[in-house]
């Protein structure tokens, strides 16, 4: 410790500074000051832990000293040593908290006394802030340690055994009861309708602070557990059965839902358990969890834990290929997403929408995506392997909102593309498409030609030398792989797929089939199916 002695009487310094056993008392260095400019000075070097100090000076008071001491908040400990006996002196010390008020003449034994006081007392209002310190450090962490007990809890990290819990309970020094019930309630949010103004870890504190003041009314995190989850943030909120009923829990819920969408500006659905005990919150969790999983059409809204989300029964559903196709080939962006989300819509009124439907629609819409890239020689994994289109893709079954996103970058990737496409397309790419796009019609070499404004033999010589092919054996090939796929997916007969592939003789189609493909339709269609079979 450090003590300044502070007087204009230099030979009553030099006597302090010698007759007290100053190391006894724990101090390492005693700083002389003879006026209160020069002690002022002096604590830019070191604040001293205690001060003794004559009143009058002739550059300025004791009074003046402890007064600018204290109105800087140092923590000094100080002893008044004068001459003058008057009580106003006195009083004006005691104010400003000094420890002791001594008379001159000096009196070693009392000095001594004083210094042990003053010491004393200095270590006891030490040791007490640091209790204070303590002691609000523990006020402002116990939500904190409440709240990752919560977190514990919920995620199973705690063994679900009652007597483990408690275990935890002592020794984290909490007062949570485990002989009582508990009601868990979890509210949901798509991260992927978050609006994409709020910063990810903004909108979670701003969750989180919303749930805990419309369910618990209070802004504490003691009982709010925030998490991700696969698409979805989670906001837990664990709430003591005694505390509130289930029709309060409920509007609290619904307010909690509505505010939401008002502020937060999404879409909140809200889980509300039956009560239990401590040990099977865990379990409980999960279990709102799959309910939330499988609802898709009764999102915004408040669900009690053995609520069940049924559905009329299902009818067969198929997506018009035909005028799908279309306007795809018309580069309608616009009216295929509308009429999409539209037919999404009617399921939805129907109560017919889950994510098995969303699935089955979902790739129907893709095989009219390919087939449309296969007819203009564009390869889908081109445009849908990248990160962005996967992640919308697995989303996608999730809700109306995800799907149509998922669509809507489906849709304008293929027509862009397309576009692009038959920009840069040469003479033989442009004669390729319009041979897959008319493979099914009387298609002969005069047709082709003339949709790329050239003579036959001079689109005949370019077709050859691009592809290496005649524009008959191209045709063929084409026709071929279309009748491969309807033997596999269709039952029509052999003559129908004929003439669905641009022969008008059965015969003549089974005689290149054979030669393209080794083997007669029959065969073809016989092995693919046992194939399918055994599969």
């Amino acid at each position: 410790m450090k003590c300044m002695l502070i007087d204009d009487d230099v030979p009553t310094v030099q006597v302090l500074t010698d007759i007290i056993p100053w190391g006894e008392y724990g101090f390492s260095e005693v700083s002389r000051a003879h006026c209160v400019q020069d002690a002022q000075m002096l604590f830019a070097a070191g604040i001293p832990d205690l001060v003794i100090c004559d009143i009058e000076m002739p550059r300025g008071s004791g009074i003046e000293m402890i007064q600018w001491i204290r109105e800087r908040g140092y923590d000094c400990a100080f002893i008044f040593f004068t001459c003058h006996e008057n009580f106003d002196f006195a009083s004006t010390a005691i104010s400003y908290n000094a420890d002791s008020y001594l008379l001159k003449p000096l009196n070693q034994e009392k000095l001594e006394a004083a210094v042990l006081k003053a010491v004393g007392g200095l270590k006891w209002r030490r040791q007490l802030g640091e209790y204070q310190k303590f002691g609000m450090a523990w006020l402002k962490n116990k939500g904190l340690v409440e709240s990752s007990f919560w977190t514990d809890i919920l995620m199973a990290s705690i063994s679900p055994r009652r007597d483990l819990i408690q275990g935890e309970i002592y020794k984290r020094e909490l007062s949570i009861k485990t002989e009582q019930g508990y009601v868990l309630l979890l509210v949901s949010v798509f991260l992927s309708e978050i609006d994409q103004r709020w910063n990810e870890s903004t909108f979670r504190y701003a969750f989180a602070n919303l749930s805990s003041e419309i369910i618990l009314l209070r802004l504490h995190y003691d009982r709010v557990v925030s998490y991700q989850k696969n698409n979805r943030l989670y906001v837990a909120v664990v709430v003591d059965e005694r505390n509130i009923d289930r029709k309060q829990l409920e509007e609290r819920g619904k307010r909690l839902i509505q505010l939401m969408n008002e502020y937060l500006k999404c879409v909140g659905t809200c889980y509300i358990s039956e009560p239990i005990h401590i040990e099977g919150l865990a379990q409980l969790k999960a279990k709102l969890e799959r309910m939330d999983g499988s609802n898709i059409m009764f999102r915004g809204k408040v669900h009690w834990q053995n609520a069940v989300f049924s559905r009329e029964r299902m009818e067969r559903f198929d997506l018009d290929t035909p005028r799908y196709t279309s306007l795809f080939v018309e580069r309608e962006k616009a009216q295929i997403v509308n009429r999409l989300k539209k037919d999404l819509e009617q399921l939805a009124a129907k109560n017919q929408l889950d994510a098995e439907m969303l699935h089955v629609i979902r790739e129907d819409f893709l095989q009219i995506v390919y087939a449309i890239l296969a007819r203009n020689i564009v390869q889908a994994h081109q445009l849908f392997t990248d990160s962005l289109a996967q992640q919308l893709y697995l989303k996608s079954v999730h809700s109306i909102f995800d799907f149509m996103k998922w669509a809507h970058l489906i849709t304008k990737r293929t027509i862009e593309t397309i576009k692009e496409t038959q920009r840069s397309e040469g003479v033989a790419d442009k004669a390729k498409r319009y041979i897959h796009e008319n493979y099914s019609k009387d298609l002969n070499r005069e047709d082709v030609a003339a949709s790329v404004f050239l003579t036959p033999d001079y689109l005949a010589k370019v077709f050859k030398q691009e592809t290496g092919m005649t524009m008959k054996e191209y045709l063929n090939a084409c026709r071929i792989a279309a009748a491969k796929l309807m033997l596999i997916d269709s039952r029509l007969s052999i003559g129908q797929i004929a003439m669905e592939t641009g022969y008008e003789n059965i015969s003549y189609f089974s005689t290149v089939f054979k030669k393209l493909a080794g083997e007669t339709p029959n065969a073809y269609r016989s092995r693919h199916r046992l194939v399918q079979k055994k599969g």
